[in-house]
């Protein structure tokens, strides 16, 4: 998507500062309408929250009648929350994410057609509504261009939060920092902390269970190498990838120093042949560490687990599984284990 279109869906907005800096007092109200089919139901505004006891914070509620409904919520930010109808429609409810703004307005309709709610609201809403309307990966990227580039700090956060539900990463976690700093105390900030935490202590549970085959056929269990070691980098490769082999040097200088200090590497082959895997890893990756794979390549449960669309891509894993850090490149490695290991490895 073009940039000038998004400029085009922000026209008039004023850049404002989050949190009601200026210390007006607005209320977020959504009018339902068209919702017949719907009497009786309950509806309410809220968002996800895994620190939460049901895990949806509410906002606001009301109930449907006559087909209409008004949900309103103290809320002085901008901020992506849900609608839904947890008792109405398919089982888990009918639901719709929207962004609300104080002052904007903002309608809830049915559209029958599609037997979904839909959602209406300002210039935010518009804009990040314009950005998911791009076809498969083209709204990933033009969520990026927002969050990445655009001046407006608001507009930046808000495709923060919806890229985030789909899985942080690296760049967003420094990305929101930056906006942390631009925009003070939000509650937003708070929430996506908690996300992550909570797909951070998912993810550690989840690798306890993977298993792999080294090339003698054995099976790997990583709870197994996690637990007999204090650091361990998983790090995904494959025989086609150039990059990969050019960080073997310092992979090998990592593990000389610290291989006996409680380090150990485990690299998990992405190759779409395991017969690919054998011949490299006899010709060229002859290594001391550990060499497993599960010969489903980019769609091995566990690249899909760590989000792996390209490679080299490494975690370095403490030994219940938590990550420490992601993509220790060149010299990096050695230096974020000396910290770690400070004053165990000999010499130090």
């Amino acid at each position: 998507m073009r940039r000038y279109l998004f400029h085009t869906a922000l026209a008039g907005l004023a850049l404002c500062a989050m949190a009601g800096a200026a210390g007006a007092q607005y209320d977020i109200v959504v009018r339902a309408m068209g919702l017949e089919r719907l009497d009786g139901a309950r509806i309410e505004l809220g968002y996800s929250d895994p620190r939460s006891e049901a895990g949806f914070e509410i906002l606001g509620a009301s109930v449907v009648r006559d087909g209409k409904a008004t949900l309103e919520a103290d809320l002085h930010e901008v901020m992506q929350v849900e609608i839904r109808l947890p008792d109405a429609g398919p089982a888990g409810g009918l639901r719709v994410r929207a962004i609300v703004e104080p002052g904007a307005r903002h309608e809830l309709t049915w559209d029958a057609d599609r037997s979904a709610l839909v959602f209406t609201g300002g210039p935010y809403e518009e804009l990040i509504s314009m950005a998911l309307a791009e076809p498969g990966e083209a709204a990933t990227e033009s969520l990026k261009v927002i969050y990445r580039d655009f001046e407006d700090p608001v507009a930046r956060l808000m495709a923060l939060q919806v890229a985030w539900l789909d899985g942080e990463d690296a760049e967003q976690m420094m990305i929101m920092a930056e906006l942390e700093s631009l925009l003070g105390e939000s509650r937003i900030f708070d929430l996506l902390r908690g996300l992550a935490e909570q797909r951070a202590a998912s993810l550690a549970q989840a690798v306890m269970g993977v298993t792999a085959v080294n090339l003698a056929g054995e099976e790997v269990r990583v709870a197994d190498v996690l637990a007999e070691n204090r650091y361990t980098l998983l790090e995904f490769w494959a025989s086609w990838c150039a990059p990969c082999f050019a960080e073997i040097p310092y992979l090998q200088a990592a593990y000389e120093r610290f291989g006996d200090e409680g380090f150990e590497i485990l690299a998990f082959n992405l190759d779409d042949e395991p017969e690919d895997w054998r011949e490299v890893s006899a010709d060229r990756y002859a290594i001391p560490w550990l060499n497993v794979t599960d010969g489903l390549a980019f769609e091995s449960p566990v690249a899909k687990m760590f989000r792996i669309n390209a490679i080299p891509a490494s975690f370095l894993l403490a030994s219940d599984g938590a990550t420490i850090a992601r993509d220790l490149r060149g010299e990096s490695l050695e230096i974020r284990l000396g910290e770690l290991l400070a004053g165990t490895a000999s010499g130090d």
